[in-house]
């Protein structure tokens, strides 16, 4: 065989390889697609009794809708992204109604639902109990089971656990559901998988046994109920989400699902459109006046340096006496009208004069302040609305308001709504640091247990979806000390961008920052990161905090502030941040030592270009490193970093299947190149 044929035949091999496995995840979207999870649920409906959730009354278990079970109604909605279907049954044995609000998607194989149960009998029901929102098995052999852990421990490290050999458990009970755990799962079975979600800002479990090898038992819902109904009185399961690919390969199912996640779950404004890529500057604002915060908005501005969002924040209130504070007091959610006379409206004003938005902060489920105090100030204020000390006796103790009751939500709303008018916010920021489980806890008896909390994450998300109905064009960012409450039902109203206090002000730790890009990217195409504390800004440090929201903070009152890099870093995330919603691939594995490299690419599909980001750590001895790139090998590209030292015409073929060859001659350095298709 001639050389030139062999080259031939090569590349054709190669352009089938690449078509085949660009296609992986394309091919699963489409109506074909929805049509399977339309049927998937319409099955359900058709025989109720395998619907995969059960539960106990009594000391009798039910599985399904079926013996027992009257059914009393179904109705199915098409709206422009699926089917909704509600159906309703009613329990015999105590006179409760159970409804299922399901949705199947039209472009995806992708299927939910949660049940709500209602007593609508005129006595007290007996003791439900081991209530599972999902009940399900999985049939196919080889089960594997991969995800990430949440903030806090392990941050975000990912996982990967073989089913046919042992078991996996995970809950969360402290009532922040993602600090430690991470209710998201890729569960790999037989010829293809799935993943699933468990939406419930609370205390959730979920649980996934191999059955010999060749079939999953997959568990999940809220960690623990054991209660009665009265009547007329509504609980409901945590939300279940499912989402099947074809195939095993880690990269495109991840695809898959970062498409859907944007797609189908994450929040859109009026226009349709979710939340844009932001550079931001953020702090907390106690010891701020209106002329600090405007001097800091306009230095930016005079150094040529547009920011998206001005972050205002812990500490712009005042306390029960009406006085200055900062966290961690709560404040009694007003303005300190003696640092903001204009109650921050100005500030509002000048950002977004100059095209910018403003974020605020709250904190509004726990006053931390002295309650006499509190309520004498706030006279409408009903003492009935606390629930009881969180974190007691640590110096975030402070008492915890009833989300469950409408009065206090409707008083929170009005609070918070007129905050937001007067100072003309723009986005909304909730965050939440105490622990609530034992608070839920101690307001249920021995024969209530679960419904204190129920009712909470019920009127919680209440709450958000009152203020969404307002503020329809507003984004909700959520915290709860970092990352702690991300589950997929707050991840539906919100974006996670505080995902760790970790990092925040701290120095140094680029490499857990790098990892994070690496791991976090691939489940959340959106979240926040920050230059850290004091420390040098020059391209390595703020390349690791490319995130599709960057907090950019740069001292702005000093002589020494190096505005070139900034402008330069900032003109390379501005091109950066219109790839955050493409797809991402990693290059290198997870790892967050200090001797390795690093390395991810996020490609437009449709553009056929992408960008290449690669971090040479602090401690390691390698000065040239090659990449396999996501690329069309048929195609030619256009290859340019950002530093002036590459420049090339590449074909697909080299960049995916011979790689790109990156050389960096110091550690603790970075590229961040482009590859643009040649017309």
């Amino acid at each position: 065989m001639t050389k030139n044929l062999l080259r031939t035949v090569l590349l054709i091999l190669a352009l089938v390889l690449a078509v085949s496995c660009a296609g992986c995840y394309s091919a699963q979207k489409g109506s074909g697609y929805g049509d399977r999870a339309m049927r998937q649920l319409e099955n359900y409906f058709k025989k109720p009794s395998t619907f995969p959730f059960s539960f106990k009354y009594g000391k009798t278990k039910y599985t399904g809708f079926g013996e027992g079970f009257d059914k009393l109604s179904e109705e199915k909605k098409d709206v422009p992204d699926g089917r909704e279907y509600d159906a309703r049954f009613l329990h015999n044995a105590s006179g409760a109604v159970f409804t299922v609000k399901a949705k199947a998607y039209k472009n995806y194989d992708a299927w939910e639902w949660t049940v709500y149960i209602t007593n609508e009998s005129e006595k007290n029901t007996g003791i439900f109990s081991e209530i599972l929102a999902a009940d399900a098995v999985f049939k196919g052999g080889s089960p594997v089971l991969k995800g990430i852990s949440g903030d806090l421990g392990d941050m975000y490290a990912p996982y990967e656990i073989d089913l046919s050999e042992t078991p996996f458990y995970q809950s969360s009970t402290s009532g922040r559901p993602t600090h430690g755990s991470f209710p998201y799962y890729n569960l790999d079975y037989g010829t293809g998988g799935i993943f699933i979600a468990i939406g419930w800002p609370g205390c959730w479990k979920a649980g996934f046994e191999g059955l010999d090898g060749r079939n999953t038992h997959f568990t999940a819902g809220q960690n623990e109920f054991y209660a009665y109904l009265e009547p007329g009185e509504t609980v409901r399961t945590p939300l279940v989400a499912f989402l099947r690919h074809e195939g095993r390969d880690e990269t495109s199912s991840m695809n898959l699902w970062r498409r859907w996640f944007i797609e189908c779950n994450m929040n859109k404004d009026t226009a349709g459109e979710v939340i844009k890529p932001a550079l931001c500057w953020g702090a907390t604002v106690d010891g701020h006046t209106t002329h600090s915060l405007t001097r800091t908005a306009n230095s930016y501005l005079r150094h040529g340096v547009k920011l998206d969002y001005f972050w205002m924040d812990a500490g712009w209130y005042v306390n029960a006496d009406g006085n200055s504070c900062g966290w961690p007091e709560t404040g009694m959610w007003q303005v300190d009208t003696s640092r903001f006379p204009d109650k921050l409206a100005e500030v509002s004003a000048l950002v977004h004069e100059n095209g910018g938005k403003t974020l605020l902060w709250f904190e509004p489920e726990v006053v931390r302040c002295d309650e006499k105090k509190f309520l004498k100030a706030n006279p409408d204020f009903d003492p009935d609305w606390f629930i009881g000390t969180a974190a007691a006796g640590s110096w975030l103790q402070g008492q915890l308001v009833d989300l469950g009751n409408p009065d206090l939500r409707e008083w929170l709303f009005n609070r918070i709504s007129g905050v937001l008018d007067e100072s003309g916010i723009d986005m909304y920021r909730q965050d939440f640091n105490v622990d609530p489980a034992e608070v839920w806890y101690y307001n249920d008896d021995y024969d209530r247990k679960g419904v204190t909390e129920n009712k909470y994450v019920t009127g919680y998300l209440a709450l958000w979806d009152r203020l969404l109905e307002k503020y329809p064009d507003m984004t909700i960012d959520s915290c709860a000390s970092g990352g702690g409450r991300n589950d997929l039902e707050t991840m539906r109203r919100a974006v996670p961008l505080h995902i760790s206090d970790y990092w925040d002000g701290q120095t140094g730790r680029y490499d857990e920052r790098q990892a994070l890009l690496l791991a976090l990217s691939q489940w959340f195409p959106y979240y926040k990161l920050q230059l850290g504390g004091s420390d040098e800004i020059n391209e390595y440090n703020i390349r690791s905090c490319m995130a599709p929201w960057m907090n950019l903070n740069v001292p702005t009152m000093s002589k020494d502030t190096p505005w070139d890099t900034v402008r330069k870093c900032v003109a390379e995330w501005r091109q950066l941040s219109k790839l955050y919603y493409k797809d991402f691939y990693p290059l290198t594995e997870y790892s967050k030592a200090a001797d390795v490299w690093r390395a991810y690419e996020y490609y437009d599909e449709e553009a056929d270009s992408g960008a290449v980001m690669v971090f040479r750590a602090s401690a390691n001895e390698e000065t040239v490193k090659t990449f396999k790139l996501h690329a069309d090998p048929g195609a030619k590209y256009v290859v340019r970093d950002c530093d002036g030292k590459l420049a090339d015409i590449m074909s697909g073929f080299e960049l995916s299947q011979k790689g790109l060859e990156i050389t960096l001659e110091e550690p603790g350095t970075s590229a961040l190149i482009f590859i643009t298709r040649c017309n």
